[in-house]
Formats: C-alpha cells, structure tokens, sequence
C-alpha cells in the first residue's frame, strides 16, 4: 500500500470508530428515560410510559398557571349612566381571587369603576360608576386579574383585558 492508502485507509477506520461511539452513546441516553425538545420542537419520546405521564402532568400544571377562566356578560345596562346592570364574576373554577376595575379608554388610565377582590364563584350584578357615561353605547376596557396572597403579600397571577358594551338609554 502507498502513503496515501494507508493514511485514508487510517482515516477512514477513525471515522467509523467515532460514528459508531456517537451512536452508542445516544441508544444510551435514549434507554435511560425521557428525551424532551418541547420548548423547540414540541416533541417527547421515551419508552417509558411513567415518565411519559410524569411529563404531561407537569406541562399541565404549568399551563393552568396563570391562566383563568372568564365570567362575565359583554352588555351592561343603566337608565341614568351611572348604575348598571351587569354580570361580571370570578368563575368558580379559578383557584385564586379576581380584582375588576372598568375604564373608559384602551390604555386603562380613565378609570371608571375600581372594584373590590371577588372570591371565586361570586360575582357583580351591579356597578356604580364613578362618574355618569351620556347617553349612547359605550365600549370599556375591563381588567380581569387574579390575585393570589403568598406569604402574606398579594401576588398578580395572570391578567387579561376584555372590553364589554355598556348601554345607556331611558328605557
């Protein structure tokens, strides 16, 4: 054999030596357990199916946090623009507290009505408003947002902007 020969014949060997390690190596790491690439990918594979399970409960957990579940009617009604009838409430299923305050304008700086903490299951049928709307429809902006005590101090969980329409005529 010539110098060339033999150095890519050695060459050659190195590289299926190395290939064939790599390759070992990751039938190791895929015996032992759970492969994960959900942030990048949204893939999980194991042949485990305790550990398949440990997972799903744990990426629902983490996506029931901070989420909420909605309770309320869009329209509103008042004869004299001031008091309205309405239904906006703490839906039974959320975990932790609701605090809703109203306002007037998209950047929430018009305030309207700044409301009181609502125990989940309970809700406002009613609200007075700080100051009188003319008459006409009226879109508000409407901050939901859950509040959670943690070690005695108020923590904000998750918070959400709807608008709803309120409405005022003589009727």
């Amino acid at each position: 054999m010539t110098k060339i020969t033999r150095r890519f014949a050695l060459l050659l060997a190195g590289v299926l030596i190395l290939v064939a390690l790599v390759g070992c190596k990751k039938k190791e790491e895929q015996k032992s357990g759970i492969i994960l690439d959900y942030a990048t990918k949204g893939v999980v594979a194991t042949e485990d199916p305790e550990a398949l399970q440990k997972a799903f409960d744990e990426a629902q957990k983490n996506a029931r946090e901070g989420m909420m579940s909605l309770n309320y009617k869009n329209d509103a009604y008042s004869e004299d623009g001031k008091t309205f009838s309405c239904y906006i409430g703490n839906s039974p299923s959320n975990a932790d507290d609701l605090f809703v305050s109203i306002y007037a304008d998209a950047a929430c700086t018009d305030e309207l009505f700044l409301g009181q903490l609502l125990r989940p299951g309970s809700a406002y049928e009613s609200v007075e408003l700080e100051r009188a709307l003319d008459l006409g429809d009226h879109t508000v902006y409407v901050p939901h947002t859950l509040i959670r005590m943690v070690d005695g101090e108020q923590s904000i969980v998750g918070q959400i902007v709807v608008t709803m329409v309120f409405h005022v005529y003589p009727f």
